[in-house]
């Protein structure tokens, strides 16, 4: 065997060298478990309701996995039994634990980021460094990204325990297995979207667990609401609540005034995600249409070419003869004004697919054209079929939305722990503001929304109570507002939170604040992690050191970061106060009593400050006028 060959073998049996360079942090596993499902050593596997892993893992391991979890949470338990360990760090690793229910525990374990560098020793000989990056990862927002979870698998399908348990508080395999599949359905495709990365996704929608209410003035928000109660007195109550947002941001707009703020902000994410995929879908849609017109125009430029090549008596007794069927289909569809038909009736809103197409009434005559002012993105809805020749038609489907909130209707008392269960029924209005219908979970409503007649008597209802003009109005006002609201320059990025009512306010997440002139974008604060990480840090300070208003801090980017937090021990919320206030910001007085009595009533308030261009003194003079 020759050197060379040697030497060939012993490259390939080497083991391959780590890259160089920064890892992202990414999910290990991820298990919902259960103790008192499996209590002994025979069964102790029964108490994993749901385990998920970045690789396949042997039984034992994940035995030995949430056992160990056991462990941790059992021993905190010992020194804090109100308050067991949340998070433990080790070198290589981040393990959260939440317990949403009693009993119930959420656990997940985050490999730690990791930055690979070549160094040289005392000797200056190379050698391979690698740093685990701990400080790059939050408690906070690992913890909140779990109860985000938790509160979307509620909403959709009621707590843990109203599933796995009967009245009695007895279980059975059959329910235990119908919980397993409803936290499989809902964790396997969501868990594993989480970008650990993305700090500023993990603060603002799960760390600062809030709504962004819209201020509209007060006129509008009356008219609204009278449009409100209007439509649950036409539909006979058939319609419990209302709340209307706008896309462009996820502000609310509106809600009734019985519908928790609460029930709103995991309402709110789900509606979004809806219009969200709607969106894309329609882009797919818009996708294909160009790739076949592309296509098409290929074929007529490849006629072209080829009738060039014939004589003109040909080509003419060649279509005199009758041609062929294919050729005419071409023709016909891919002139240039059906084309751009073709592409305007996607964009445009409304559309011929924007309700669905058994809308007739019962004498046999259409909805007019009028009424069709947006389309409905759950309940009937239209949806495209592909045949077994691929040709695309039209399909009603059902898509009923079961939610479980605890807003009551018709008067009731609420009840402590108890849900009650509601069809959701969103209307997407060609303004882009989305109007969400919650009906009670009843056999009559069922009937209603399996009827193709009630969402187009719906809509002309609210066509008759001057929508458009209503519509109108309301993004004149939104649009007016929003150019006012914290409106603090280029120099600063601030955030606003309401721990009582969860409404909050930003500009380093408002889409709307980056400039579109480069010079002024590059002049702009660029909100890092590393400024988030701060940010999160400031709040823990307010949480572990009692009744503390202020703190101020400096990134290593060369930014003032501060944060106020305003103790509201008596909020004015009296209705001749409201009766004199020109923006209405959808605070009730349910508001006051919807959250926990234990909870601490505050507003805070977050600044980053370019450091060049200001001093500390500016910065707390722009956060006190802020607050107060």
């Amino acid at each position: 065997m020759s050197s060379q060959e040697t030497q060939s073998i012993n490259r390939d049996d080497a083991p391959m060298l780590p890259r160089l360079g920064k890892n992202s942090p990414i999910l290990s596993y991820f298990c919902v478990y259960n103790p008192s499902l499996g209590p002994h050593e025979e069964n102790t596997k029964d108490q994993i309701l749901y385990y998920t892993a970045k690789k396949v893992v042997p039984a034992d391991v994940k035995m030995k996995q949430v056992g160990l979890a056991q462990a941790l949470v059992n021993f905190t338990s010992t020194f804090s039994p109100s308050h067991p360990t949340q998070n433990v760090h080790s070198q290589k690793n981040r393990m959260i634990f939440l317990q949403p229910e009693p009993g119930f525990w959420m656990h997940m374990c985050v490999e730690l980021g990791i930055l690979r560098k070549q160094i040289k020793d005392s000797k200056g000989k190379e050698k391979l460094v690698t740093e685990y990056l701990d400080s790059q990862l939050n408690d906070s927002a690992l913890e909140a990204v779990l109860k985000i979870g938790y509160e979307q698998f509620k909403l959709l399908n009621g707590t843990f325990s109203s599933i796995l348990y009967d009245e009695n508080k007895v279980t059975n395999r059959q329910r235990t297995k119908t919980l397993m599949h409803a936290i499989e359905e809902f964790f396997s495709e969501w868990i594993w979207k989480w970008d650990f990365d993305r700090l500023d996704i993990m603060t603002f929608s799960a760390v600062f667990n809030g709504v962004p209410v819209q201020p509209v003035l007060r006129a509008n928000y009356l008219n609204i609401n009278k449009l409100d109660v209007s439509i649950k007195e036409h539909f006979e109550s058939n319609i419990s609540h209302l709340f209307v947002l706008n896309v462009q941001d996820g502000g609310l707009v509106y809600r009734s005034p019985d519908l928790l703020i609460d029930d709103v902000c995991a309402l709110r994410k789900h509606v979004l995600k809806k219009v969200e995929n709607h969106a894309k879908s329609e882009k797919r849609k818009l996708d294909i249409e160009m790739t076949m017109m592309k296509k098409d125009s290929t074929k007529i430029s490849g006629l072209k070419q080829f009738t060039k090549s014939l004589s003109h008596s040909h080509i003419l007794s060649y279509f005199s003869s009758g041609g062929s069927k294919s050729t005419d289909t071409v023709n016909s569809s891919a002139t240039p004004n059906s084309a751009t038909a073709s592409i305007d009736s996607t964009l445009a809103l409304p559309s011929a697919l924007d309700i669905p197409s058994t809308t007739s009434s019962p004498n046999g005559s259409l909805a007019s054209e009028n009424t069709n002012q947006g389309m409905y993105l759950t309940g009937l809805v239209e949806s495209i079929a592909i045949g077994m020749n691929g040709e695309e038609r039209p399909v009603t489907k059902s898509d009923l939305v079961r939610v479980y909130i605890s807003s009551v209707y018709n008067g009731e008392q609420p009840q402590e722990n108890q849900l009650k269960e509601y069809y959701l029924l969103v209307y997407k209005h060609k303004s882009n503001l989305v109007w969400s219908f919650l009906l009670p979970a009843t056999s009559k409503s069922e009937d209603l929304l399996s009827d193709p007649i009630f969402y187009t008597d719906l809509e002309s209802y609210m066509n008759e109570k001057n929508l458009e003009t209503l519509t109108n109005v309301l993004i004149e006002n939104i649009a007016s507002v929003q150019e006012k609201s914290l409106n603090l320059g280029k120099n600063y990025k601030c955030f606003y939170y309401d721990n009582a009512t969860l409404n909050i306010k930003s500009t380093m997440i408002d889409p709307r604040s980056a400039s579109k002139n480069p010079k002024e974008k590059k002049a702009a604060i660029q909100v890092t992690n590393e400024m988030l990480l701060q940010l999160l840090e400031v709040r823990e300070d307010f949480n572990k050191i009692p009744r503390t208003s202020e703190v101020y801090t400096r990134s290593t980017a060369n930014h003032w970061i501060a944060g106020n937090r305003l103790y509201n021990t008596l909020r004015a919320s009296t209705s001749e106060d409201d009766a004199n206030t020109i923006v209405h910001e959808n605070r009730s007085s349910l508001d006051e009593c919807s959250r926990d009595d234990d909870m601490d009533d505050y507003t805070e308030m977050y600044l980053i400050a370019a450091k060049k261009d200001t001093s500390l003194a500016d910065v707390e003079g722009i956060v006190n006028h802020q607050m107060a």
